[in-house]
């Protein structure tokens, strides 16, 4: 796996202003490290194809659109069909934010969002449960989430180990 992808400094300048603000034009990225702008357009261009750049999104608050709770499942497999086979059934599940697999006691972490108790109730059972390889499971609420400005402080130098600068407080 190919750790750099060849990201010099002024990529990871253009990566922190995107991830401040993923809406900046190319004339104002430009105008923000003293470039052009179809250089700034170049660069752009070559981080997504290399994959540095994986995509834009739009931030959505989940609350106002009615799912009031994140949940976090974690669920231990019987042994014998392919993990890959739950995965893409667990990602069925329209709910479903993420299927992680973990080390530990758990194989999988499942997280996905539901409008309120009862909502969750019916995924757990007539979903989540009825996989076929399932074999034990832990549901926890989310009551808040901080997450880093950065993808794991990957943009910038900060040695490894060192928190974030800054925190959000606003739960997503």
């Amino acid at each position: 796996m190919e750790h750099n992808r060849g990201v010099d400094a002024t990529d990871r300048r253009l990566l922190e202003l995107l991830i401040e603000n993923p809406r900046l034009s190319n004339r104002a990225l430009a105008r923000a490290i003293g470039m052009s702008a179809s250089s700034v357009g170049e660069r752009l261009d070559r981080l997504q194809r290399s994959g540095v750049i994986r995509g834009f999104t739009a931030d959505v608050d989940p609350a106002a659109l009615g799912y009031a709770l994140e949940v976090v499942v974690a669920i231990q497999l019987r042994q014998g069909k392919p993990v890959r086979d739950t995965v893409e059934s667990l990602r069925a599940i329209p709910q479903v934010r993420s299927v992680q697999l973990v080390t530990g006691r758990w194989d999988l972490l499942l997280t996905f969002l539901v409008h309120d108790q009862l909502h969750l109730r019916e995924i757990l059972l007539g979903d989540v449960w009825a996989v076929a390889d399932f074999q034990h499971s832990e549901s926890m609420i989310i009551l808040q989430t901080w997450t880093s400005p950065t993808p794991l402080g990957a943009v910038s130098d900060e040695a490894p180990g060192q928190p974030p600068e800054a925190v959000s407080d606003r739960p997503s």
